[in-house]
């Protein structure tokens, strides 16, 4: 028979009910391994084909609790893998005549390398790594994210975009749906990379997949003119409710148009728009 289930243990528990039997008894074949997906999207279920070997015997599922068996199976394998990582031996302290007991790691499975991947992750604040080494490391997690994620897309390009913010372009055949309806899944995947990049490099990050973020500037541009247009003869002005990438990019473009005019982003319940006047500009 097959079964389906969110991941295998569920499957295989699935399918001891069905069967009245213990797990034990089963023999089984993956034929779908699970898959979280990526964002909620491209999630997929353990399924598996199951048989009851034939030494089973209906009265052996008797006492067996399944949640228990997985227990017992993943203690041993957090204990296995304890061992294997961090294994030590321990000897007789000298000093207080073989009532101590004193570790003494392996030094072929332990060493100071280790400590200083461990420690890199922690590194933070601008300036104090080579900016080669940083994008190394985003190029290896962006990979790696991407290759876990339902979506058929890849990195194309990622670069320093100025001193203070990463440039990183997506693309592939998926991009459409990456950005998603109204740009909801770019505006979720752009907060994403800068939680990530911003907490453990201080460096912002400019996300472009495929044309959106350039046709989003260039949208923007046009829209701005007639904006720019009322500044330079009212002095002041504001623009319409903008969101995510444009009030970013509207911030932008008025800075430049603007560099003697305070130009900030101002909050309306929950929308937000740019505001210009002759007050002094801030600074960031």
């Amino acid at each position: 028979m097959k079964t389906e289930a969110k991941d295998l243990q569920s499957a295989l528990i699935e399918a001891s009910k069905i069967l009245e039997c213990s797990v034990m008894d089963l023999e089984y074949e993956i034929l779908q391994q699970p898959k979280s997906g990526f964002l909620g999207f491209g999630r997929k279920n353990a399924i598996i084909e199951v048989n009851v070997k034939k030494r089973f015997k209906k009265n052996s599922k008797k006492d067996f609790s399944p949640s228990k068996h997985f227990e017992k199976l993943e203690n041993k394998f957090e204990e296995k893998l304890s061992k294997k990582d961090f294994k030590s031996e321990f000897k007789p302290s000298e000093k207080t005549n073989n009532t101590e007991l004193k570790p003494s790691f392996n030094k072929e499975r332990y060493s100071a390398k280790n400590d200083e991947i461990f420690d890199s992750f922690y590194k933070e604040g601008k300036g104090s790594r080579n900016h080669e080494d940083i994008l190394d490391e985003i190029r290896i997690g962006l990979e790696g994210l991407l290759k876990a994620s339902w979506f058929e897309i890849e990195l194309v390009e990622l670069k320093m975009y100025n001193e203070d913010c990463v440039f990183i372009k997506l693309d592939g055949k998926d991009a459409a749906l990456m950005i998603g309806k109204e740009a909801h899944r770019y505006k979720a995947i752009s907060y994403l990379l800068h939680n990530w990049i911003n907490l453990k490099y201080n460096l912002l990050v400019r996300l472009e997949i495929a044309q959106f973020l350039e046709n989003q500037i260039q949208g923007m541009k046009i829209y701005l003119q007639s904006v720019i247009e009322r500044i330079k003869i009212n002095g002041r002005g504001q623009t319409k409710p903008l969101d995510g990438v444009l009030i970013k990019i509207a911030l932008e473009e008025l800075r430049k148009e603007f560099p003697n005019k305070y130009v900030g982003i101002k909050q309306l319940g929950e929308q937000r728009i740019v505001v210009i006047n002759d007050f002094l500009k801030k600074d960031e």
